[in-house]
């Protein structure tokens, strides 16, 4: 019998260290595979607005920073003053000043952008900050939020602002509030596709 384990031992601890050896292989290979992007979901939204409710649950599905994107003057609370305003500057393409902290642009990889439909169009604060900010080499995700007439131009907006970026015009499109149904899969959909 105790023979029988001395012939036994050398052939275990041959088995054990080629399983040890294949299961340190398997653990490299699904680090070097599993390097998460890094996600920053920067939005423009009125206050209590839609758009900032898609974007803080883009947020909680890819685990990425989020931004706010803000104006030095504020939109007036009044609905037709604020409409008046937003056509002029839609309609002169004007850029609205920004304001807040400066975002880290340089540490991320993915960009969502969120912004809701003006005139079939981005947002000029959104406009504004793709004007401002060097997005190139990142990858660039629209999302848009609107009252019920479509996302418009706002994807190819992106697209043709944003120079030496991967513009993705496959975004995400909702009306009203509380139409995220389906974006947790959008989000794990477009991150799986670019990274």
């Amino acid at each position: 019998m105790t023979k029988s384990l001395f012939l036994f031992l050398p052939f275990a601890m041959i088995a054990n260290n080629a399983f040890a050896t294949k299961s340190n292989i398997d653990v490299a290979m699904k680090t070097q595979n599993t390097t998460a992007p890094r996600v920053l979901v920067a939005y423009f939204s009125m206050l209590y607005g839609n758009t900032g409710d898609v974007a803080r649950a883009i947020v909680s599905e890819s685990g990425g920073d989020i931004y706010r994107i803000m104006v030095e003057e504020e939109y007036p609370d009044d609905d037709k003053a604020r409409k008046k305003l937003l056509t002029q500057q839609v309609e002169q393409n004007i850029f609205p000043a920004l304001s807040g902290p400066e975002p880290e642009i340089a540490k991320y990889d993915v960009i969502f952008i969120g912004s809701p439909v003006w005139g079939n169009h981005l947002s000029q604060p959104v406009k504004s900050f793709l004007h401002k900010y060097d997005l190139s080499n990142k990858t660039v995700i629209p999302f848009v939020s609107h009252s019920g007439g479509g996302r418009g131009h706002t994807f190819s907006d992106v697209a043709d602002l944003c120079s030496g970026c991967t513009v993705d015009t496959d975004g995400w499109s909702s009306w009203g509030a509380g139409r995220q149904r389906g974006i947790a899969k959008w989000v794990e959909k477009k991150l799986a596709q670019h990274y």
